[in-house]
């Protein structure tokens, strides 16, 4: 497993190689060396080359030559430019934030990093992708960025390596112990699928001349391996000769190009009728699919859905769909190239608009259904099918922005605004939410207020506050004027949270007030109502009313845990022990605490998670574990700082300034600055399980024995008290900082302590 920092959330590890990788030692070679000396490397060429699993082998090798590991980020199912910033900083483990802190929460990320940043298929977001990778250049210099793209992104410094197809013997010229890359691929492919195959003096001429009619492209050949289940080699090339001469006939371009046309038109022709139309038609989808969906977009007259399942078994056979296992469930993929050919078929058969819509709709009433689900115990389930659903509904709501009607719409936006919400991702739901408000003046009815108020609250947490109150003001109106409590219910809890970001506690309890009224009122049991109580419980808090902040809390608490719901529940939790906390009983407030950032892990919510760790952080110092304590504040800087607020308001900052306060006085700055150092490097996993207790104690400091340090190790160490960075202590020594990581390994294991605080602490307390 690749040691990548921070991207255990949502995980950017290159995904794991389905088949054995052949050839390719040249450019492998190539790659290391050009990232030796420059920082953007871009693969380039056509698809089906090999571009992808190319970037996944450097990836593989070069880990270990980066301290903070490698990320890929696959870039297939994004078609949304806007989105570039954010879906990168999602694979890295960021919070999510508004477009335009995106980029710098991105930078900061970065800057102190040695990364290895993939970004595959780049090409329809070419420009994007160029002036992305450009600033992180520019302002992280331990990055390196390996792109994989149909085009170069033309930008200062980047060096292209053209991706060729793998070696083939000339026809005539088949040497036994020189096969090529391209004919070793083809009998490895043939293997696995005709059990006992074997390249032999009968066969391998006959190998030999495929590949090379097959110009070496590797898709090509493993499309034509497929055919060994029907035909002989012999047969394979006959039948290709034929295809390539009607191909080459009538069609212009590059001859690779008009190679992999011909040899996917002719497993286009090898499958059935039905093969062929549920090939166009699985194309309208931008990501991997279950039999569910493929049933309902996919069936109809002409293809029934009890035949669909039967049918997709046969596009996996001849390896036109991809088998993928994720989270237990199988799913069901194709290739970029080859759902870019259904696509084109089915634009062809006139059938891509149908089809679209007919996907739209499937996602929009799951995305509704979920919406009315996430109240309750069916909470956790709708949020895992929207995880795996994520790529597939951004394609479809960017369909529906263009196509579907005001009503349908806004009740997609409502539930993608609460989906979104509930992973922690404030930044794409406001973007969707823009987007859709920004795509229609008004719409009839109720729901277009929720959606405004939507907006407004979205904009209130990312501290957007101007915008928030626009929005705000046109939802209160339309609100009084369609006398409707339920959309008034929203928009004061909207004005509340504003209030609360704003820092104006005593408006914010009175919009929250009013908000909880109205939704009493009305009954609504919507999964939004009992967070009213939630930030009830932070402002009677913050105003230094603890026990009114314990009571709103508790209410949330009993209230979700009869209801079987999760995600108000954790934060009731987190806001109970935050009350308690602040009146002073913090031993009271760690288990409240601790059980709250639990449930938020096993969501996946990472601003809950970020919020929990940081409070957690708060009660640890204030019972006096303050290393402790500081590294967990420290790990959880990078989502306050990201978002650019506190979800609780700038109230919330102050504590933390105080808990940072107590523990500087409680270690002095030496140690201080190497906790928070330690802390700030911490992966989530290891923080949260550090938050709840759940890893060994580390050695006492003051057991640990400076006899097995050598001189440098001392003077190292030494270093390390004052505060130094690996990088600082280079530099005062005149060494390389590897020298010094390597040094500070040692230091670690020699006295078994698994931070730099300890080393501090140690230091300061023995210093002989």
């Amino acid at each position: 497993m690749l040691p990548i920092k921070r991207l255990e959330l949502r995980s950017g590890r290159p995904p794991a190689e389905l088949t054995s990788f052949v050839g390719r030692r040249e450019e492998l070679s190539e790659i290391a060396r050009l990232l030796d000396r420059c920082r953007l490397v871009t693969l380039m060429g056509p698809g089906g080359v090999g571009k992808t699993r190319l970037s996944l082998r450097a990836a593989a090798s070069l880990a270990g030559s980066f301290r903070d590991g490698v990320a890929f980020v696959d870039l297939s199912a994004l078609h949304e430019p806007g989105l570039l910033t954010q879906t990168v900083g999602e694979t890295l483990g960021l919070p999510d934030h508004s477009p335009a802190a995106a980029l710098d929460a991105l930078v900061h990320h970065l800057e102190d990093r040695e990364l290895l940043l993939v970004l595959d298929t780049c090409e329809h977001l070419v420009n994007a992708c160029a002036m992305l990778s450009e600033v992180l250049l520019q302002n992280a210099a331990g990055l390196r960025i390996i792109a994989t793209s149909r085009q170069p992104l033309d930008i200062p410094g980047e060096h292209t390596l053209v991706v060729a197809p793998l070696a083939r013997p000339e026809p005539g010229r088949y040497d036994p112990d020189l096969p090529g890359d391209a004919v070793t691929l083809f009998a490895e492919r043939a293997a696995a699928v005709v059990p006992g195959w074997t390249l032999t003096p009968g066969n391998r001429s006959a190998v030999a001349l495929l590949c090379h009619r097959l110009d070496g492209i590797p898709l090509a050949i493993e499309l034509a391996a497929v055919q060994l289940r029907a035909l002989s080699v012999e047969q394979i090339v006959d039948r290709l000769d034929r295809r390539l001469l009607q191909v080459r006939g009538r069609r212009s371009g590059l001859p690779r190009h008009q190679t992999l046309r011909a040899a996917i038109d002719w497993s286009h022709e090898l499958c059935s009728a039905d093969e062929r139309l549920l090939w166009a038609r699985l194309s309208v989808f931008a990501a991997d699919v279950d039999l569910d969906t493929a049933e309902q977009v996919c069936a109809d007259e002409a293809l029934p859905a009890d035949r669909v399942f039967e049918v997709v078994a046969g596009l996996v056979d001849k390896s036109v769909v991809l088998r993928v296992d994720r989270d237990g469930a199988v799913r069901y993929r194709m290739l970029d190239i080859m759902r870019e050919y259904g696509a084109h078929r089915l634009e062809e058969a006139g059938d891509a608009e149908a089809m679209r819509a007919r996907a739209f709709d499937r996602f929009a009433g799951a995305i509704r259904e979920a919406a009315g689900g996430l109240g309750g115990a069916a909470q956790a389930g709708w949020l895992a099918w929207f995880r795996r659903e994520q790529a597939n509904v951004r394609d479809m709501i960017d369909y529906g922005l263009r196509r579907a009607p005001g009503d349908v719409l806004c009740g997609v936006t409502l539930g993608l605004g609460r989906l979104f919400a509930l992973q922690g991702m404030t930044g794409e739901a406001r973007h969707w939410s823009l987007r859709v408000i920004e795509s229609r003046e008004q719409v009839p009815g109720p729901e277009w207020t929720e959606v405004l108020a939507l907006g407004g609250v979205l904009a209130a947490l990312q501290a957007d506050l101007p915008p928030a109150r626009d929005l705000l003001r046109r939802a209160e109106a339309r609100a009084l004027a369609g006398d409707d409590p339920r959309g008034l219910g929203y928009v004061r809890l909207a004005e509340g949270v504003a209030a609360l970001c704003g820092g104006e506690l005593e408006e914010a309890t009175a919009r929250l007030e009013e908000a909880r009224d109205l939704h009493r009122r009305v009954g609504n049991t919507d999964v939004l109502v009992p967070i009213t109580g939630v930030f009830l419980a932070v402002t009677r808090t913050m105003a230094g009313d603890g026990a009114a902040g314990v009571a709103h809390a508790d209410e949330v608490v009993r209230a979700m845990e009869a209801a079987g719901e999760q995600w108000c529940r954790s934060y009731g939790l987190c806001v109970r022990g935050l009350a308690a906390l602040v009146g002073g009983d913090a031993g009271a407030a760690l288990p409240d605490l601790r059980a709250g950032l639990r449930m938020k892990r096993d969501m996946d919510d990472r601003l809950g998670v970020a919020l929990a760790l940081d409070m957690v952080g708060g009660c640890l110092v204030s019972l006096g574990d303050a290393v402790a304590g500081v590294r967990l504040l420290a790990a959880a800087d990078w989502a306050r700082d990201y978002t650019g607020t506190s979800m609780f308001g700038p109230q919330h900052a102050v504590l933390r300034e105080l808990y940072q306060r107590q523990a500087r006085e409680a270690l002095g700055d030496a140690a201080f600055e190497a906790a928070r150092r330690d802390g700030a490097g911490l992966a989530m996993p290891a923080a949260m399980a550090e938050a709840l207790g759940e890893l060994p104690p580390a050695p006492d400091a003051a057991s640990a024995t400076a006899a097995a340090l050598t001189r440098r190790e001392r003077e190292i160490a030494a270093l390390v008290a004052e505060g130094l960075t690996n990088r600082q202590i280079a530099e005062r020594l005149v060494i390389a900082k590897r020298t010094v990581d390597s040094h500070l390994e040692h230091i670690l294991s020699k006295l078994g302590f698994a931070s730099r605080a300890q080393i501090s602490t140690w230091f300061v307390q023995e210093p002989t």
